[in-house]
């Protein structure tokens, strides 16, 4: 591919970009920008290199030993050696393969907190949920959730353009409740998660862009017959979905001087139904982000994430007009969200690859199939180690 080509692609996907975002509401601007950066990667591509037609001449002498160890030796640290570009915010899913390093490990501790309760894109208070004439007929409501995940990550580059992900959550929530009689309680469920296994593979290294793509398969080890009282617990205070789940996603970085961007795409889509008759709906996000550098290892970000949640299906019959709680509600478990995250992230003075990150999400709209309670506020602060 020619240079002129490329000025051509490289223009032509600048139009397209700026066409899409004027002419599609929010979502389609959201779409329209990751769209543009794909297509930009792809322009940017970098042209093959062809041999020369001349012959030059050629050192046909028999190397010797020292030769070929100082070969092997250049060829092992070229292998390894990739060109690095400020990290994505920790709230991006598997946002960076392995750069220079063979390992890693990591921990990240993230609180999500749900505060009061949402049908479509008004808030309603749990009196108005009470007071509603069925069916269904609820009884009690909830009023909040918390929930705690503690996650350790290890990751593996058997091949410096493949990195092997293993996670490992740990969860702790809280669901608050009020009955119609005005009577509050709680419930608390901890314990594993669903584990997690994902493989990224970069498609796109260079000076200051990467693109990247992630496979990941989520294993049911979370449990979901939690019971209370010998009451089955509500969908929010499981630890899990009780299927294998599938999920793919597609993410791109550049950065010029102090300044760097990215996006993603991804969905996470669950396969089969589960010991209960059930399967959580499918999610997809998108998401943009810019971020810029402070002072020395130290940077700020700035991201937009637009989530977009399925409801859940039940095999047969759900018995929706016998419901008395929204919570075991499977047709008020999807919607849309909008976020805000600012996020800062520090490489570690006087260590080796070791980085600190913290991110807050802020929702700023929020869409959902209600009544179900809404996100109030999220944070995800983490510590990694690459060797």
């Amino acid at each position: 591919m020619g240079s002129r080509t490329l000025r051509r692609l490289r223009s032509s996907s600048w139009r397209f970009g700026v066409s899409l975002v004027m002419r599609t509401p929010l979502i389609g601007v959201l779409a329209g920008i990751v769209t543009t950066v794909t297509i930009v990667v792809i322009g940017f591509a970098p042209a093959p290199v062809y041999a020369n037609s001349q012959a030059e001449s050629v050192d046909e002498s028999e190397p010797t030993e020292s030769d070929r160890q100082a070969g092997q030796q250049s060829m092992e640290t070229a292998k390894h050696s990739v060109p690095t570009s400020p990290p994505p915010p920790i709230g991006v899913r598997f946002g960076e393969s392995l750069e220079g390093t063979r390992f890693r490990v990591a921990y990240s501790y993230e609180r999500i907190a749900h505060q009061g309760l949402r049908d479509s894109d008004r808030n309603v208070s749990a009196s108005d949920v009470l007071a509603q004439v069925g069916p269904p007929d609820y009884e009690r409501t909830p009023r909040s959730l918390t929930t705690d995940v503690h996650t350790l990550e290890l990751a593996y580059a058997p091949h410096p353009r493949v990195t092997l992900i293993l996670e490992l959550p740990f969860l702790r929530k809280r669901l608050d409740t009020t009955a119609e009689t005005g009577v509050e309680s709680h419930a608390t469920t901890h314990g594993i998660g669903d584990v997690g296994f994902a493989l990224i593979v970069p498609f796109i290294r260079k000076k200051h862009e990467q693109s990247q793509i992630h496979l990941g398969l989520d294993v049911p080890t979370g449990s979901v017959k939690r019971r209370s009282h010998g009451t089955q617990r509500a969908f929010d205070s499981q630890l899990g979905n009780g299927t294998v789940d599938l999920e793919w996603g597609l993410t791109y970085r550049g950065q010029f001087r102090r300044w760097s961007w990215g996006g993603q795409l991804q969905g996470h889509h669950p396969v089969g139904m589960n010991d209960l008759d059930y399967r959580e709906g499918s999610r997809f996000e998108a998401s943009a982000w810019g971020g810029i550098g402070l002072y020395r290892s130290l940077r700020a970000s700035l991201r937009m994430d637009l989530q977009k949640q399925n409801n859940i299906r039940i095999h047969g019959t759900d018995n929706i007009d016998l419901l008395d709680d929204p919570s075991d509600n499977a047709k008020a478990r999807g919607g849309l969200r909008l976020s805000i995250s600012p996020g800062l992230t520090m490489e570690v003075p006087h260590t080796k690859h070791q980085r600190l990150a913290i991110e807050f999400g802020l929702p700023f709209y929020q869409k959902l199939d209600g009544p179900q309670l809404k996100r109030d506020w999220s944070v995800k602060a983490g510590w990694q180690w690459g060797f």
